[in-house]
């Protein structure tokens, strides 16, 4: 960590910018989601056959992770975002322009789209709150400035389902691609001569005594703790991203009932990343977490509650959907050294994905084998419930440094942090 922007009016425009990223980066997965049935009736597939583009997608954006954290640390978090964005949206042109070949399509967006999607949202923009912020406010920060994926669900989802019976996909896929790859990187990619600088002279000489990640959190059972409950918290996350409106299609919920379902989420989303931020000023972590995950569990029951509808679920899911990021998140930068935050969590956004890409699977599978995701959304039920016991009695007293880390020190303390 290096001098901070000495303007305060500057750190709340760079995390307006980070905001606006988060926002923008919902509709790669949007777009993908609501047209997930016609992309797999076009290219002449199953969902389970097809599921397999999205299923990379979600694996390739955990393997990128630590790669963006790397990057993060290095070059700096909103370049980092420019060239993600820019990614992004070669890769949606990319498909929209060579519409028949699948090898293609599940290439571009599942690769480079998923670097694009890593390096625009979590990993990056907690290293930029890291390093505007001290360590009070930072889980607050982080809660504002992913709130943007809260606003982008509010916002875009139904857009993209009013959208899809009207245009078809290339024409979205390559309109949200010019988009990304012409004025957002742009934009980021100015905005990013205003963030601190990666490190100081001083700083880079002793990075080079730091242990490297891996042999970091290898030794450390809280890591895995964490890693545990966000592998359920991406299985979860995974199964709404793909499977959810097929879920409902299937069972003949209205499209403007969905439509209404996916915006109360998206609402609950940004109450909860806000709340949980505050809450953990006051509120021991270990415990917070675990009513996020045991929330969790509770949604996924109720999708497989006849005659409650789709808003209890939206409700739930989204009140606990960002307060299992931003307190993991919390526990990382809280609990691991200055030089490897970035990477360790992106370390943790890999085991996150794992999750995703196994629960897109499961998914397809089971809606093959049976016609029906119930085995599935019980299978998910229950491993966050694990998860919230895990957090509950595994992290209690357990945020202060792993051994093997450095403590900051005034040479790598910025000068002055937003108050």
């Amino acid at each position: 960590m290096n001098a901070a922007p000495s303007s305060r009016s500057v750190t709340y425009l760079l995390i307006a910018i980070g905001f606006a990223a988060m926002f923008a980066s919902t509709a790669i997965k949007g777009i993908y989601q609501v047209y997930f049935v016609p992309l797999a009736e076009h290219f002449g597939q199953g969902r389970a056959q097809f599921a397999w583009s999205g299923g990379l997608f979600m694996l390739a954006t955990g393997v990128m992770s630590p790669v963006v954290g790397a990057l993060s640390d290095r070059v700096g978090p909103l370049r980092t975002v420019a060239i993600g964005a820019f990614s992004a949206g070669i890769a949606c042109l990319i498909v929209a322009v060579c519409h028949q070949s699948l090898v293609i399509f599940t290439v571009a967006f599942g690769v480079v789209g998923a670097f694009g999607l890593a390096a625009m949202t979590f990993v990056p923009m907690g290293v930029l709150v890291d390093r505007l912020f001290e360590q009070r406010k930072k889980g607050l920060a982080y809660a504002v400035i992913t709130n943007g994926t809260a606003v982008g669900f509010i916002v875009l989802s139904p857009i993209w389902i009013w959208l899809q019976p009207q245009a078809s996909w290339m024409i979205v896929f390559a309109s949200v691609g010019l988009s990304f790859a012409l004025p957002i990187a742009a934009i980021v990619w100015l905005a990013s001569r205003l963030e601190p600088p990666t490190h100081s002279a001083e700083s880079i000489d002793e990075r080079k005594d730091e242990p490297s990640a891996w042999v970091v959190v290898r030794r450390d059972p809280v890591f895995y703790i964490l890693a545990t409950g966000f592998f359920g918290c991406g299985a979860t996350m995974a199964f709404i991203d793909v499977h959810l409106l097929a879920h409902w299609q299937d069972q003949g919920v209205p499209r403007l009932e969905m439509g209404y379902g996916m915006s109360t989420l998206g609402v609950l989303e940004l109450l909860s990343g806000l709340a949980s931020g505050a809450l953990a000023l006051r509120f021991d972590k270990h415990r917070l977490l675990a009513l996020f995950y045991a929330m969790r569990s509770l949604s996924m029951i109720l999708l497989l509650t006849p005659g409650v509808g789709v808003l209890p679920f939206a409700v739930i899911f989204g009140a606990s959907y960002l307060g299992t990021v931003i307190l993991t998140s919390m526990f990382c930068f809280d609990r691991f050294g200055n030089h490897i935050k970035g990477r360790v969590f992106g370390l943790l956004f890999l085991i996150h994905q794992i999750g995703a890409f196994l629960s897109v699977q499961l998914g397809a599978a089971s809606f093959e084998s049976s016609s029906s995701y119930s085995s599935t959304i019980m299978t998910l039920s229950l491993l966050t419930l694990f998860a919230a016991a895990l957090s509950w009695i595994g992290l209690r007293g357990k945020a202060s440094k792993s051994d093997g880390t450095t403590q900051p020190n005034r040479a790598t303390l910025p000068a002055t942090k937003t108050n």
